[in-house]
């Protein structure tokens, strides 16, 4: 594989990682709207086909906004946050939205890894990726990657909701969509407009407003230096 990935890293299908009983999805650290959608909808899959699954994510921090913690809540998804992990991953480890190895994920010891993201490769890791950097979102690349398996995504509008909102958060509120693909998938999903509504008007909480607002009153600015 060179550094721009090759056509096999990119055909790479959801079927062929069904050899495991126990399947661990990584997000990236400080995982974001698209990361959780993505990871939610390769959590649904491999549950659906009976693997011992499990959606989790690691760093520092635990994911404290507002409109992710109630994506989470509301969407029913089960996000773990495992901030270390000493033991070896059992089964297959897959990160989605990031690669393994690279800088914004942190690197749980596994033994046999797949990789699924929508960026530009960094880390040659492993033969099974798939890596799609002209899509919008990953949520597009793992909508796609279930559409390949005849997944009934339709059926299930927690999942559409997430993946439309993670595109929708990726893409700067659709306004950078370009790949039909993304527009394919925001017009076939079955997803709550409610919910989509609530999670776009809460990035913000209210105690974090009257932190900014406390900021901002007590401010200093530096005449000479102009900051």
């Amino acid at each position: 594989m060179d550094r721009r990935g090759d056509a096999k890293s990119r055909e790479m299908m959801l079927d062929e990682l069904l050899g495991y009983d126990h399947v661990t999805i990584q997000c990236h650290d400080n995982p974001d709207a698209d990361a959780i959608a993505s990871g939610y909808g390769l959590y649904c899959f491999f549950r659906d086909k009976g693997k011992d699954t499990r959606l989790l994510y690691s760093g520092r921090n635990k994911v404290r906004k507002a409109n992710l913690m109630l994506m989470v809540e509301k969407l029913h998804i089960p996000l773990e946050y495992q901030p270390q992990m000493e033991d070896t991953v059992d089964g297959l480890l897959i990160t989605v939205d990031c690669q393994y190895g690279a800088g914004n994920v942190t690197e749980l010891p596994a033994e046999e890894i797949a990789v699924i993201d929508h960026h530009p490769l960094e880390v040659i890791c492993t033969e099974r990726m798939r890596l799609q950097p002209n899509m919008g979102s990953c949520a597009t690349l793992v909508w796609t990657m279930l559409q390949e398996m005849h997944y009934p995504v339709e059926k299930n509008r927690d999942l559409g909701t997430a993946l439309y909102y993670g595109l929708y958060m990726d893409t700067n509120q659709f306004s950078e969509l370009s790949n039909p693909m993304d527009m394919d998938m925001r017009e076939s999903l079955n997803f709550d407009k409610n919910q989509i509504s609530l999670f776009r008007n809460s990035n913000i909480s209210l105690r974090e407003l009257e932190i900014a607002g406390v900021a901002m009153l007590r401010c200093n600015y530096n005449d000479d230096y102009q900051f």
